[in-house]
């Protein structure tokens, strides 16, 4: 196959990702890929991205992927996008230089089209997905299983990003990764769009975000209604727990009048600036928790675990606890005492404004994508049938239901540029 050649200086990023993509983003993952993409528009880079439709019905949803960034946004059916035949011929005409991929399991299916075009391939590590699985008693073989596909996935990238110094090792010890291809990145914050509001006085408000479907957010939120807010209330009865994004029936079933789901919101300052302290008791995963970004942004006391705390090393302002049991204490005793409940919040914020401004770390990104373009494919084909190949895991958190819409929407700058029913 005829390799296709730069068209212009541009750095041309295609990113394959499957996953439930909107704009505002309501997941970690999403949150850093549009971010990032935003910014390293302005920073002269294009930015096509590849994904499933696991959104698109009709016309009018076409519209959850409007924005004025540049980036553009290549929906495609399943059958399609699971095709790596088809997804080789697409993105070639793209004119690819680097073509990064999500998560383990994709850079797998599709190591044919970076092969074939010779061109780099780039793998971002959002968590060390066995580590995971431990922690959620998965069965040994299924562990061992993703241990080899994360293995190999690492090999055949010639560039691995992660975002915590936890999973940094992991890859290396656990996983068997080449140190010398890692970098830590972290999730950035925009300052700007993100912004300072400080811990309500109205009322007592606690605040949990995330997307309660992925299992561990799922625990921390049963947790904090079983055990931090019966005791919370004790002392606070009017205070109020807020848990802000999509979630299972099981857990809206929990509502009363002090425990609000309010289902998933477009513009999280709004829930932010009347929020009062701010909660991340998670005790599975890996990875780097975007909700104690958005919190520390918005100059909200933060408690969390010490897993929760992973990637924040540097935010030595917040407070991290293992023992659920002595939540209750803590959000009492920062109740009573408004004036540390205030200084700790604005400790959190400049913190963060120092070590995760997107502009500093954009830079770093495009750094390590110029380095890449100087790079080959990795050429191995001594790996996995790719029709052995798994969905990535974040599919069987079943948010989305199967989308059998069969177009293929270009979208870009807030209108849907082309549309065509493909087989």
């Amino acid at each position: 196959m005829k390799i296709a050649k730069r068209r212009n200086k541009k750095i041309c990023l295609g990113i394959i990702i499957d996953t439930d993509l909107r704009i505002p983003p309501f997941t970690g993952v999403t949150y850093r890929l549009y971010y990032f993409s935003q910014h390293l528009i302005r920073f002269g880079l294009e930015i096509k991205i590849f994904l499933c439709n696991r959104n698109i019905r009709n016309s009018k949803e076409e519209k959850i992927l409007y924005d004025k960034s540049g980036i553009e946004f290549n929906v495609l059916p399943e059958d399609f996008f699971y095709s790596p035949n088809k997804m080789l011929k697409l993105i070639q005409k793209k004119f690819i230089d680097i073509l990064q991929f999500e998560d383990s399991v994709s850079i797998l299916r599709y190591k044919e089209i970076f092969q074939k075009l010779n061109i780099p391939a780039c793998l971002e590590i959002h968590d060390v997905e066995s580590s995971l699985k431990e922690m959620l008693n998965y069965c040994s073989d299924d562990i061992k299983k993703t241990n080899i596909i994360s293995n190999k996935a690492c090999k055949l990238a010639n560039k691995i990003i992660c975002m915590t110094p936890l999973d940094y090792s992991e890859l290396i010890h656990k996983i068997g990764a080449d140190k010398k291809k890692i970098s830590i990145i972290p999730n950035p914050i925009n300052i700007k769009e993100f912004k300072f509001f400080g811990p309500s006085k109205k009322r007592n408000n606690i605040i949990f975000i995330g997307n309660m479907f992925y299992w561990p957010n799922a625990n921390a939120v049963e947790v904090i209604i079983k055990t931090i807010v019966p005791t919370v209330h004790k002392k606070n009865p009017d205070t109020f727990f807020y848990f802000v994004g999509k979630a299972p029936d099981n857990l809206i079933q929990m509502e009363s009048e002090k425990i609000i789901f309010t289902g998933k919101v477009d513009d999280l300052n709004s829930v932010l600036k009347n929020a009062t302290i701010a909660l991340c008791p998670i005790y599975e995963g890996s990875g780097m928790k975007v909700k104690v970004l958005n919190y520390c942004a918005s100059g909200l006391p933060v408690i969390t675990t010490s897993i929760g705390a992973s990637g924040y090393e540097k935010v030595k302002s917040l407070l991290v606890e293992n023992n659920i049991n002595c939540y209750p204490v803590i959000i009492n005793d920062l109740l009573n005492k408004r004036k540390r409940l205030v200084k700790i919040g604005e400790r959190n914020r400049k913190y963060i404004e120092k070590n995760f401004d997107i502009n500093v770390l954009s830079l770093k990104m495009i750094k390590i994508y110029k380095k890449l373009l100087k790079q080959s494919a990795i050429s191995n084909n001594n790996f996995f049938n790719t029709e052995n190949v798994p969905l990535p895991l974040w599919l069987s958190e079943k948010r989305n239901n199967k989308i059998n819409n069969k177009n293929y929407y270009i979208i870009k700058n807030g209108k849907t540029i082309f549309k065509k029913k493909i087989a």
